[in-house]
């Protein structure tokens, strides 16, 4: 698809301070309880709805039994809005094999197993034993490197030939700057963080 039409909203970042790099099940658990937290205060400071800015929708169930007002993410966002428009989509991240349980997660709470074609990782484990490795990687992916767009060009158009008519999504928030790129060369993307946004804001806007 084309870039997303952002709904006119206003938006305020509410920063997660006891969050973790999530490389593990232990990370993601603390990332559940940080999320949570962070979005039972923006609730409580009066927010119509609460957003979730990561693929891994930590704390995304929670929330939805805790608050009162619409609860979304990026993770379950693009799946949804995936299959808005194709019966299957598979998954191309930056992130390694070992960090497949972020999207298992995911895609299990929400009873979407079997519409998901492939997670296909576009680094190895090794990147997890580097000291900083998570972060250099964001940094890379969102510099938008020329051989960095080249392998997910690539993986993208290996997807699309494997599985016709599917939708790839981009597997990171961080990897957005990708999008633009990928759609300059005729490649079809659906960036998580722009379409998750746009279904919550979208469904809190039919609400009031």
């Amino acid at each position: 698809p084309g870039p997303l039409v952002l709904p006119s909203v206003d938006a305020q970042v509410f920063a997660v301070p006891n969050a973790v790099f999530p490389a593990t099940m232990a990370d993601r658990e603390i990332c559940e309880e940080a999320y949570f937290e962070a979005g039972l205060k923006a609730s409580a400071a009066g927010a119509d709805a609460l957003y979730i800015n990561t693929v891994g929708d930590y704390g995304y169930a929670m929330l939805g039994d805790a608050v009162s007002i619409p609860v979304g993410g990026a993770g379950c966002g693009a799946f949804l809005s995936a299959l808005a428009t194709a019966e299957h989509f598979p998954v191309v991240t930056l992130w390694p094999p070992a960090m497949r349980f972020i999207y298992d997660a995911v895609l299990t709470e929400m009873n979407l197993q079997e519409y998901c074609d492939d997670i296909v990782h576009l680094s190895d484990d090794t990147l997890l034993s580097v000291e900083d490795g998570p972060n250099t990687a964001m940094a890379d992916m969102q510099s938008c490197a020329v051989t960095t767009v080249d392998a997910v060009a690539n993986a993208t158009l290996s997807l699309q030939t494997r599985y016709p008519g599917t939708q790839v999504i981009l597997g990171c928030t961080c990897m957005y700057p990708l999008a633009d790129s990928l759609r300059a060369r005729g490649i079809s993307v659906l960036e998580p963080m722009s379409a998750g946004f746009c279904q919550l804001a979208n469904q809190t806007l039919a609400l009031n």
